[in-house]
């Protein structure tokens, strides 16, 4: 989801005076908790490294955020304070070990077990912007806040901010989308039997345009290897762009893309993530080429980095690129697109895909495809929701609402 903050700009100041008198820092002694990781346990994998206090935000302050931002019916939903912890953990990039990170959020003080919530985090591009950055009243995503609800909340940074923040983020690829969530997941298992959280044994996921590739994506890897040991209890993704050739040829008949910073990362991604170790200037136009490394250092967001692209094809794309794309000659870029699309596979367990027909970043037909394809390949409890709320952004918060209902249905 995009980031609420830029909704709420006329609310800092009043924010900031709640955050002083309510952000209480946990007690110094639980500040950190390390992993008491052992080098030569060869046969032992330790996922969690560290994991460091962030402090408790109390319930009244999370619900004058969402007041603030716009947002008062999430109001109803919101019952506990809680807790939130920047975390550490391993995984793997491109084969290699890697430290990532991302935060965990949980209801402070309550001793009822809970349900674990995993969240697909929403496209990203500014370092300061990653989950595990949280702080008041400027830097949250939002997802932290559904651990009021009663849910031991899950949100990972995903390789390319945070820990990782030295790698370009490589987005829409299904492996590193997977493996970084179900990562995080082991880490979250032995950060929850080390403190004694009471949780219970259902896990839920979900997430919302690239957090809904992610969240797909991850359950896809859990369903399909058994070895893996994670059961997903119910699913909710939207607009997740699941199909990327589809979504590739569409731009091409329109010969543009509303979100430009989407297609110069995934290009720049792909280009390192394969080892094609092509000149930008094979995929974009100057002056477009040369500024883009530095568009996509972690410095910018999104709104920042399109005011120096362009949305049209024409313009941003190397003519050739086009040409080739058009003649089925950028076999490297097709090839890697069918391999990372995800929409032709039959889930086992309960699945919601919500999309609003009035999308104008990622197209409702993909979802809508992808539903045909997975009721045609067998499924039997996915349902498709189709809403008619205006643009990509605002129908996420529509999704929100809704899935938040959901979830408490299957508790």
């Amino acid at each position: 989801m995009h980031r609420l903050k830029y909704l709420v700009f006329t609310a800092k100041i009043i924010l900031t005076v709640f955050s002083i008198f309510f952000l209480i820092s946990c007690n110094k002694n639980d500040d950190s908790i390390n992993s008491g990781l052992v080098n030569n346990q060869v046969n032992s994998i330790n996922y969690l490294v560290s994991a460091t206090s962030l402090g408790i935000v109390p319930v009244s302050t999370v619900k004058l955020t969402a007041q603030l931002a716009g947002y008062p019916q999430f109001n109803k939903y919101m019952k506990y304070s809680i807790s939130l912890y920047k975390i550490v953990y391993r995984t793997t990039y491109k084969g290699q070990p890697i430290y990532a990170s991302g935060i965990f959020s949980f209801p402070a003080n309550i001793s009822d077990s809970v349900p674990v919530m995993v969240v697909g985090n929403g496209l990203i591009f500014a370092d300061e912007d990653a989950p595990s950055a949280f702080h008041l009243p400027n830097n949250y995503t939002g997802f932290e806040f559904i651990a009021t609800m009663g849910y031991f909340t899950l949100i990972p940074d995903m390789i390319g901010f945070g820990s990782s923040k030295d790698l370009l983020y490589p987005i829409h690829n299904y492996e590193h989308s997977a493996k970084t969530m179900i990562d995080f997941i082991y880490a979250s298992g032995e950060f929850i039997k080390r403190n004694r959280i009471p949780v219970n044994q259902k896990k839920f996921l979900t997430g919302y345009s690239q957090g809904g590739y992610i969240a797909l994506a991850t359950l896809k890897m859990i369903e399909e290897n058994p070895e893996i040991g994670i059961k997903i209890d119910a699913t909710a993704v939207g607009a997740g762009g699941f199909n990327l050739i589809n979504i590739l040829n569409n731009s091409l008949v329109n010969n543009r893309y509303p979100a430009p910073s989407h297609l110069v990362l995934l290009l720049s991604s792909y280009n390192i993530m394969y080892d094609w170790n092509r000149p930008l200037t094979d995929f974009f136009q100057e002056p477009y080429a040369h500024t883009i490394p530095n568009l996509l250092s972690g410095k910018y967001n999104r709104q920042e980095i399109e005011q120096h692209l362009a949305f049209s094809f024409d313009s941003l794309l190397n003519p050739k690129f086009v040409f080739d794309l058009k003649n089925n000659k950028e076999t490297d870029l097709t090839n890697a697109l069918v391999a990372n699309s995800i929409d032709n596979w039959a889930p086992k367990g309960k699945l919601i895909i919500i999309h609003s027909i009035n999308d104008d970043i990622v197209p409702v037909s993909d979802s809508q495809q992808t539903y045909e394809k997975m009721v045609a390949n067998g499924s039997k409890d996915v349902t498709l929701t189709i809403i008619n709320t205006v643009g990509h952004v605002n129908s996420g918060f529509a999704f929100v609402d809704i899935v938040l209902q959901w979830f408490k249905n299957q508790k």
